[in-house]
């Protein structure tokens, strides 16, 4: 039996079951309570309110955390998906390795793994970056308690593995939309195949109409990016996981296509449940843990990635090398002849004075009060580095000023038009959707774009052939032709001005 364990929002999330040729069998679910804000955007700030609540649940359930698997989900958890071809592993995870390098600056020590994933034209790599000091958080944690770590997996590799896995998603066209409290991580697949995806933090009130207006206005930008891909798939439904009922009626009365269907997700049929049906477990819910069962054929370890990561390899040089066995043959001589002759004269002596000076109470008590000291300035040491980890996972958001709103607009010199700019403060991706005159400006703006220095990279995807029409007068309408592109800018780390 494997063990999966999220850390979510509103609780860890401990999932157990059996998975064999493609089939889970889910045999227990448990939702342990944590303090709100032990838990900022993947970083535990709080390691000793998730610590009791591990400790309770082990003290009830002893094998609860037996063979087990981290999925970890974060806006600093850098992704890539890149079109390879056949090549060897370890040719495979340089190629992992190099795709970060230039993204490298932006983060502090990445770690970094891969899967495999279907491709549009064949295999695909799906790439992670981690940074070392979010893994060392989940790793110091479980060591502490003497619970053994077998693999760490990123959210969204889970979730594509589980799609790709299951029939019942072949050959579809949707989006999958993951509500984990205010955080929304949407995914698009085209015909089976993973796409695309975005995260977002929604500012409304769950369960209100400015909430349902946020959820619809998401699904309306992936439905226009399937749009300007000129896909032959047409986005036509919507799942959602971590949605209530309630919620899912309000965004189903904004919707006013009769061809988009909204749904909750459903349980496939490859996963079963191997306990009595209980009211409490919520599929959607535990979607992060039940995908986690999913690997594919080439599992992402980052726990194992870590682990290589700090093993530091120097080389020496040959003539280093060539004087080791003298040096160590002459440090020999000059220690054997220092304790023939050191122990016949002062051996007596000094073990004199090394009793007198363990005797004496004045230093015993300095030995007592040294200690207390030691014992309180790594307590502070400890209070310092969480509260470091605290401020750097809520300053790990980039800034979005109207200096750069300016420019961007501008960048278009009268022959772009905008026709949506969506911002995702938590992971500070700019996405851009507009309509060039012709096929060469929407290129020249991209590079524009890059050459402003606001970003880390833009992703463009290309241009697609448009027409408008417009009325001239009440009888004569005109068309005109111009090309619809999308591109997704990340801002850099930081204050920008």
């Amino acid at each position: 039996m494997q063990t999966v364990v999220y850390f979510s929002n509103d609780g860890i999330q401990v999932l157990q079951g059996t998975i064999k040729g493609g089939r889970l069998n889910i045999s227990n679910f448990i939702l342990l309570p944590v303090e709100t804000g032990a838990l900022i955007n993947g970083v535990i700030t709080n390691e000793e309110a998730v610590r009791e609540s591990i400790v309770a649940a082990r003290k009830e359930n002893p094998k609860l955390f037996k063979n087990m698997k981290l999925v970890i989900d974060s806006s600093l958890i850098a992704t890539k998906t890149v079109a390879v071809p056949k090549l060897k592993p370890k040719e495979l995870a340089a190629l992992a390795a190099a795709e970060f390098d230039d993204s490298a600056g932006n983060y502090d020590d990445l770690v970094v793994d891969y899967a495999h994933i279907p491709g549009v034209t064949g295999n695909n790599i799906f790439g992670c970056g981690v940074e070392k000091r979010v893994l060392e958080s989940y790793i110091t944690l479980f060591a502490s308690l003497k619970i053994q770590i077998k693999s760490i997996d990123v959210g969204l590799n889970t979730l594509i593995q589980y799609v790709s896995a299951t029939k019942d998603y072949k050959g579809m066209t949707f989006a999958l939309n993951i509500l984990d409290g205010k955080n929304l991580v949407s995914l698009l697949f085209e015909n089976g195949i993973y796409i695309f995806s975005n995260r977002s933090r929604l500012l409304a009130e769950r369960g209100t109409d400015a909430f349902a207006d946020e959820l619809f206005g998401k699904l309306s930008s992936l439905i226009q990016f399937n749009k300007s891909q000129k896909s032959e798939h047409t986005l036509n439904m919507s799942l959602y996981a971590g949605l209530d009922e309630y919620e899912l009626s309000g965004l189903r009365a904004l919707n006013f296509d009769p061809d988009l269907n909204l749904f909750n997700i459903p349980q496939t049929p490859n996963i079963k449940n191997g306990f009595v049906m209980d009211e409490s477990f919520d599929f959607g819910r535990f979607i992060y843990p039940i995908a986690g069962f999913f690997a594919g054929t080439k599992p992402i370890n980052l726990f194992i990635a870590f682990k290589k990561s700090s093993v530091v390899k120097k080389e020496l040089p040959f003539e280093y090398k060539a004087l080791i066995l003298p040096a160590a043959m002459i440090l020999i001589c000059l220690i054997v002849f220092g304790v023939f002759f050191g122990l016949k004269y002062r051996a007596q002596k000094e073990l004199e004075e090394i009793n007198a000076y363990i005797s004496d109470t004045n230093n015993q008590a300095e030995y007592l009060q040294a200690k207390a000291l030691t014992d309180e300035v790594s307590g502070l040491q400890t209070e310092v580095s969480r509260i470091e980890a605290i401020n750097a996972a809520i300053s790990s958001n980039p800034d979005l000023v109207s200096v750069m709103m300016n420019s961007i607009a501008t960048q278009g010199n009268n022959v772009i038009d905008l026709n949506s700019l969506d911002y995702d403060g938590t992971t500070g991706a700019l996405q851009i959707i507009a309509i060039a005159d012709n096929e060469k400006e929407a290129a020249r703006y991209i590079e524009r774009l890059k050459s402003t220095g606001y970003f880390t990279q833009v992703e463009y995807t290309g241009y697609a052939e448009i027409s408008t029409q417009t009325s001239t007068t009440t009888t004569t309408t005109s068309t005109t032709k111009g090309y619809g592109f999308a591109a997704v800018a990340y801002l850099k780390a930081g204050n920008s001005q």
